[in-house]
């Protein structure tokens, strides 16, 4: 977690003003011509926290407690390891030149060195870094369109719910099926479901005061959400560094 109490707070006072300070400074904060789906998304919303109320953050508590610190680390980092083929061929979509090596070298030192499950790369000045298949057509020029909260999956937009095909599109492991991998796909709707429940885990302080402790949990996600998704899209990384990092892009 990248320093939340200093973050949060700051958040909780912009949801608590209507964002008039944040929308100067982030056009996409000004969500008043984004939201026209409100009233449908706050419903969906409420269904989403009564899911994590009552199925996942206990589940992930259930996870941190009978599973070893070292298992939730290798378990992380094999799910990274997993996605780091979609974040290349984004980042190549996207003209991201170095970004693409550097995600290129990360999988390359990590499936050598760290066999998939350790992450010696980071080590080695390769961290980490995301993207998705809507920030690549967001640098392509397609517009962000409205906010949306999707079933399970929380927040959205119109250009991000379309990058969701092109994500699966690009990862490897979509086609696992032609190739007859059993073992890949035995454990591909595991591991999906592991991430879910280790991001749960791994963020769930700063989750729960977002989703519980704000005067308005569906404004303050809004927030941080648009606020995240448009420095990704300027490649503004110290602006993504300072958002809360957890909806796992």
């Amino acid at each position: 977690m990248k320093r939340p109490g200093l973050t949060m707070r700051t958040l909780l006072i912009c949801a608590s003003l209507g964002l008039a300070g944040c929308a100067a400074t982030n056009p996409e904060a000004g969500f008043e011509g984004m939201d026209p789906y409100e009233q449908t998304n706050r419903d969906i919303h409420d269904f989403n926290l009564a899911a994590d109320r009552n199925v996942l953050r206990p589940i992930s508590k259930g996870y941190n407690f009978v599973t070893p610190t070292v298992a939730q680390y290798v378990i992380r980092n094999s799910v990274d390891f997993l996605k780091l083929p979609v974040y290349f061929f984004n980042y190549a979509l996207q003209g991201e030149t170095r970004a693409a090596l550097r995600t290129l070298g990360r999988f390359t030192v990590n499936a050598v060195l760290g066999a998939g499950v350790l992450d010696p790369a980071t080590e080695f000045g390769l961290p980490l870094e995301k993207t998705d298949f809507g920030i690549t057509l967001g640098t392509w020029g397609v517009e962000s369109g409205p906010y949306l909260v999707l079933p399970f999956f929380g927040p959205s937009t119109r250009r991000g719910v379309l990058g969701i095909p092109g994500d699966l599109a690009l990862n490897p492991l979509s086609y696992t099926g032609l190739f007859n991998s059993d073992v890949l796909n035995l454990f591909s709707i595991p591991l999906n479901a592991l991430d879910i429940v280790d991001n749960r885990n791994r963020n769930g302080d700063l989750i729960d005061e977002l989703l519980y402790n704000s005067p308005d949990s569906y404004i303050t996600l809004r927030t941080v959400y648009l606020q995240r998704r448009q420095a990704m899209l300027a490649g503004d990384a110290a602006e993504v560094d300072a958002l809360p990092d957890i909806f796992d892009e």
